[in-house]
């Protein structure tokens, strides 16, 4: 056996460390189906309902989007975590599902138009929303901040909350489980989550703070791989149609006109 060059050793190690090359449009076309990656945990956005079955915005536009394309989509699950990892090794073609803009998402993907506006909210239990109006009511002795790793929210807790107690768990159902069984007080979130469960479980979970803080104004996004410019292209183009407008009021996605997020975003 011939012995191995330090050369070529060089070679495998950067073309390991460099990640999976992502599908061109071309073979993306040629398969004729769109794979779509989604953590699956984000409603009103993306998630399994009773039946394990996806549902949400994101997972109507990933259809909408495949339509427009002549494919079928092949939705695969991953976890906030692992997203970026996922992406980079082209395990799908696309991430949606809840996706914010990040300064460091952008340099390290490709990152379509703004799809919906969002900000980071608090939503507690109800019994203890009435006294967890702000920040600094929230950052104190006694309060449990319940969060999961990977994302933006993670994020936010660990610039901001230096008191309080920080529950830190598996994933977003988790989250929201704990604030049913009053096992924490209160979790931040983005205004469109919270918006939904607050709506959607009446006494249970309720919006402790209506409007975005400061300087956490942003927007969902659908994110490729840098070299995918090709079909990011194509999803920008594709946004500028009517399906976004048409599926945001199906599943009542706050947009700009609305009060609260308009004035957040002045």
């Amino acid at each position: 056996m011939k012995p191995v060059s330090i050369s070529l050793i060089a070679c495998i190690l950067l073309i390991t460390a460099s990640g999976a090359q992502a599908r061109s449009l071309g073979a993306i076309e040629q398969s004729g189906t769109l794979k779509v990656g989604v953590p699956g945990d984000y409603a009103p956005l993306a998630w399994r309902g009773d039946s394990g079955t996806l549902q949400g915005f994101d997972i109507d536009m990933a259809r909408a989007l495949g339509e427009s394309m002549g494919l079928k989509v092949s939705f695969v699950l991953t976890s906030w975590p692992t997203l970026s990892k996922d992406l980079a090794a082209d395990k799908f073609d696309v991430a949606m599902g809840g996706v914010t803009a990040t300064p460091g998402r952008a340099a390290d993907f490709g990152l379509s138009s703004p799809v919906v506006p969002n900000g980071k909210i608090a939503i507690a239990n109800c019994d203890r929303s009435g006294w967890l109006r702000t920040l600094r009511q929230i950052d104190r002795s006694g309060v449990k901040v319940v969060v999961n790793p990977g994302g933006t929210n993670e994020s936010f807790v660990n610039e901001h909350i230096h008191n309080a107690q920080v529950i830190r768990v598996k994933n977003n159902v988790d989250n929201l489980q704990a604030l049913r069984s009053q096992r924490a007080d209160v979790m931040f979130t983005d205004l469109i989550e919270g918006d939904y469960y607050h709506h959607q479980e009446p006494g249970i979970i309720c919006m402790a703070t209506r409007k975005p803080f400061a300087g956490t104004e942003s927007h969902k996004v659908y994110m490729v791989q840098k070299s995918n410019s090709e079909l990011l292209a194509r999803i920008n183009d594709w946004l500028k149609g009517d399906d976004k407008e048409k599926l945001a009021k199906k599943w009542q996605l706050r947009m700009p006109e609305n009060a609260a997020l308009a004035t957040a975003q002045k």
